[in-house]
Formats: C-alpha cells, sequence, structure tokens
C-alpha cells in the first residue's frame, strides 16, 4: 500500500505556529508572575515556632543541664538557642540565634562549664546583644517563639 508524501510547507506552516504559540504562553506565564507587586519581598505562612509544652522543655533543659537547639525553622540557614531560667515553667524563656549577627561563629554549648562557645569566647547562657533574641510566650501549656526576623525581645 503506498505512503502519501507530506506537504513540506504544510509542515513549516505548523511548526511556526507551534514556536508562535510557545512563545505567547512563555510571555504570558512571565507577565503574569510579575503582575504581583513587589516581587523582592518574601513572606512566610508561619512566623510562630512551637517548641512544645513549656513545662516539659524546661523539665528537660533543667535534667540535661543543656539549652534546646534546633534548626532555623524558617529558612535552614541560622539555628535557633531556646533557654530557660528559673523554677517557673511560664516565665524566664529566651530563644535567640544561634549564630552572632556578624556571623562570625555557631555557638557550641559546654555542659559542664554552663556556657557557651563562640570561635575563642566563652559566653553566658545568654550571650547578650550579639545574638538576635526573639520575642516568647506562653500559650496555653505551649511555649511560643515569635521568629519575625524584624522582632526582638528582652526575655520573658
Amino acid at each position: 500500500m503506498p505512503v502519501a508524501r507530506s506537504d513540506p510547507r504544510r509542515a513549516t506552516v505548523v511548526g511556526i505556529v507551534g514556536v508562535v504559540v510557545g512563545s505567547i504562553l512563555i510571555f504570558v506565564v512571565l507577565f503574569a508572575g510579575n503582575l504581583g507587586g513587589d516581587s523582592s519581598h518574601t513572606t512566610t505562612s508561619n512566623s510562630t515556632f512551637n517548641v512544645g509544652s513549656a513545662k516539659d522543655r524546661a523539665a528537660a533543659i533543667d535534667r540535661d543541664k543543656t539549652p534546646l537547639l534546633f534548626n532555623d525553622t524558617a529558612t535552614g540557614s541560622v539555628p535557633l538557642v531556646v533557654q530557660h531560667a528559673g523554677s517557673d515553667p511560664t516565665k524566664g524563656w529566651i530563644a535567640f540565634a544561634a549564630t552572632p549577627d556578624n556571623g562570625s561563629c555557631v555557638l557550641e554549648w559546654n555542659r559542664d562549664q554552663q556556657t557557651f562557645k563562640c570561635g575563642e569566647r566563652t559566653l553566658p547562657p545568654d550571650p547578650g546583644a550579639d545574638f538576635h533574641h526573639y520575642p516568647t510566650r506562653i500559650d496555653g501549656d505551649d511555649l511560643i517563639v515569635d521568629l519575625n526576623p524584624n522582632s526582638s525581645s528582652t526575655s520573658s
């Protein structure tokens, strides 16, 4: 059975139409992505971190003599330290970045001395103003840390 010959002009027209339609679709996608306004501003849907039961976390810190250490729950780039002082699990919470604002080191905990090491420096359990502190609050029994990058805190 003979096979019909294809018309090269017809194949060329179909190819050109396909390229034009594809180019228009790419343009529409790129244009639609820029309709949102300021695309350099990033927000997260959840800027708080529920650490868990304040009573249980305070007991664990007291038992292990070690603060709680977490990977950054927002970007994964800056670890988070949650520390408790005192006997009341509803008070005395502090949360701070495990790297100083200048990024020169990552804190390491020394359980025997109850201090942090940052490079060659030894720091207390609350290393102070060089480290970004996050507000904490108790919601029911849960300890909540506000991870909004613009928030700052004194100890609660």
